[in-house]
């Protein structure tokens, strides 16, 4: 219940920043909200209704190259949040939030909106289909990198230019900088991988979740306790950043007493070798 109580106000929160602040000043967004927002500027389309159906259309196109396991966690918000869009639109259809300095209007609507998705992120779900296409390409290209998502924010950004002055383009460049930041900071920012170790009383419950669930290698290690010199298991895993969450809060389900241990790794060589 918790975690579908903060999936909806993180839908609500991204919604706010959108509807009070970015479509009524002509900013947009970033991935496919911004592609909506600019959609929404150049011909007055709804961009809940925009949203919807980029979402729909890119996610039956990756569902062909992609494992569903993959794409699930990006279903749910991308419904939620043109749903809470197309709400927020409607109530706040007559009303005009006028805050008194620019900057602060970026500052409120780059950390509502940023702060919405790493919410997302949190409760172990995708916040934005722009960042599904990112694994997509990596996937082909054995190159994973966060730059392909900006490349298509930059394009979006020459064409808010071209159509509008060059004020408009750079205050969304600063909301998408905030945003971005903060979903950065979310999915675990600069490192790509985190190594967990982890001693549980439920270690083949434990070890069957890496394995099987969410598809990672994984080292037994023995060890004694150094105070009270009892002999103990450790599991040992490296996971990508995005599944951060599933295995911390998966673990905690499994056993609430685990001892769990986890730090930054910044490169994997040979990672199926043991």
């Amino acid at each position: 219940m918790k975690k579908w109580l903060l999936l909806l106000l993180s839908a609500e929160l991204i919604a706010l920043s959108y509807v009070l602040f970015i479509i009524p000043n002509g900013f947009i967004s970033f991935g496919v909200e911004g592609l909506a927002s600019l959609i929404y500027r150049l011909n007055g389309v709804n961009p809940a209704l925009n949203i919807v159906i980029i979402n729909g259309i890119l996610i039956l196109l990756i569902s062909i190259f992609l494992d569903f396991q993959k794409i699930k966690n990006y279903v749910v918000p991308s419904l939620l949040i043109p749903i809470f869009i197309f709400i927020n639109m409607f109530i706040f259809r007559n009303y005009t939030l006028s805050l008194p300095e620019t900057s602060i209007t970026l500052l409120v609507a780059g950390v509502l909106g940023g702060y919405g998705y790493s919410l997302i992120y949190r409760q172990g779900y995708g916040a934005s289909i722009i960042f599904l296409i990112e694994e997509l390409i990596g996937k082909y290209t054995k190159y994973h990198s966060k730059v392909y998502s900006w490349i298509f924010d930059a394009i979006l950004l020459i064409i808010l230019l071209s159509t509008s002055n060059y004020r408009i383009a750079v205050y969304s460049l600063i909301i998408i900088l905030i945003t971005k930041y903060m979903i950065t900071k979310a999915r675990f920012g600069i490192n790509d991988s985190k190594m967990f170790y982890i001693i549980t009383t439920k270690e083949n419950e434990v070890k069957n979740y890496i394995l099987h669930v969410l598809g990672y290698e994984l080292t037994v290690l023995d060890s004694r306790g150094g105070y009270t010199r009892h002999k103990n298991k450790v599991l040992l895993t490296v996971i990508n950043r995005n599944d951060y969450y599933k295995l911390k809060t998966g673990i905690k389900e499994i056993d609430d007493k685990a001892f769990i241990a986890i730090t930054d790794t910044y490169d994997v060589i040979n990672k199926k070798t043991f």
